[in-house]
């Protein structure tokens, strides 16, 4: 069976499954704090506000089957960094295993490719989140180093891997 998997803007009628997905203590394991938890409707309202003006477009919905399903989302670098994006992304739990974030992460690339003037895509990962590094090494990113007890989370350090791919002549 053919499953499919769209990124797409993000849209008012979204709130409900985004705050339904996001308020998942598992998810939020893996986020910065900033992702709010407990995540409510209010949460995802503003969230959609928010990146509603984004212009290129630089956060989206991950669809999978028709159903709202994650995010996946590149954060432009300031200053000199400004030609680098860091690249994140989440998926509800219900979701996992699916593959889902790794077509979601070459689509997200492939739009960069073709839209973006960018140079280099990176990510941080925390030390446990190995589903997160797979999903990235599979599509191609190079593990560049790892920062010992970088992250405070839940009141203990970890760990962050860091990875990049360079983008510019692919």
């Amino acid at each position: 069976m053919e499953h499919t998997i769209v990124l797409r803007k993000l849209s008012a009628d979204d709130a409900t499954a985004l705050s339904r997905l996001a308020d998942n203590k598992n998810i939020w394991d893996n986020m910065r704090d900033i992702f709010p938890h407990p995540y409510t409707l209010k949460d995802a309202q503003q969230f959609i506000g928010m990146v509603a003006a984004e212009d290129p477009q630089m956060s989206f919905a991950i669809e999978y089957n028709g159903h709202f399903a994650g995010m996946i989302s590149l954060i432009r670098q300031p200053d000199v960094y400004r030609k680098s994006a860091e690249i994140g992304f989440w998926i509800g739990e219900e979701y996992w295993g699916k593959k889902i974030v790794s077509i979601s992460t070459q689509k997200l690339i492939d739009y960069a490719i073709k839209n973006l003037d960018l140079n280099r895509i990176f990510a941080r990962v925390f030390e446990y989140n190995t589903a997160s590094m797979k999903v990235l090494k599979n599509n191609g990113f190079i593990e560049e180093g790892v920062s010992i007890d970088a992250v405070y989370k839940n009141n203990q350090f970890y760990d962050l891997h860091h990875f990049y791919l360079l983008i510019r002549n692919v």
